[in-house]
């Protein structure tokens, strides 16, 4: 009898832990939905400035976080066909926002890459400095040992996502 109140506690506290798991996903989904719909309207004017979408500006935020990307890398980053990447990336190129560039090691010299110009990085700036703001604004009143606890986990949680797009873009199942 003891034996199996004890397993009954088992399947309670797992039942518990996953009831746990599953909210802590479900917040970490609207946060970050809030997050991209906020900074979307963050962006809205500065885009228009520039004349570019939303999917665009995606493109160049995250060219801004590498040197330069292949139209694949940018594909599978963004999880959309490479016609619209195409598409984004020829109205980029024609507001002098991206350029076209070559491999310049002895890796494959076809490859051709997209890197931000310096009209490119000026609207990178821009916009963070928008985000910046923002961020000051709504963390001014949140103690700095809390933003230091939560950056510690946001960093444990970005280096795992990185390295599952370094899988993904190898072309290794992830399930």
């Amino acid at each position: 009898m003891l034996r199996y109140i004890g397993m009954e506690n088992r399947g309670v506290q797992i039942m518990l832990k996953n009831d746990k798991m599953n909210q802590h996903i479900r917040f970490m989904g609207e946060f970050i939905t809030n997050m991209n719909a906020l900074t979307a309207g963050l962006l809205r004017d500065l885009r228009a400035q520039y004349g570019i979408s939303n999917e665009q500006s995606s493109v160049l935020l995250m060219l801004s976080h590498e040197k330069a990307l292949t139209l694949t890398e940018i594909t599978i980053r963004q999880g959309v066909n490479k016609a619209a990447v195409s598409r984004r990336v020829k109205k980029l190129l024609d507001l002098e926002l991206v350029r076209s560039a070559y491999a310049h090691s002895e890796t494959d010299k076809r490859l051709k890459y997209i890197e931000l110009t310096e009209y490119g990085m000026a609207y990178v700036q821009d916009s963070r400095t928008l985000i910046a703001d923002l961020a000051t604004e709504v963390l001014s009143d949140i103690p700095s040992d809390e933003l230091d606890d939560t950056r510690a986990v946001l960093e444990k949680i970005d280096t795992r996502l990185k390295g599952l797009v370094q899988k993904s873009t190898a072309g290794i199942k992830l399930h």
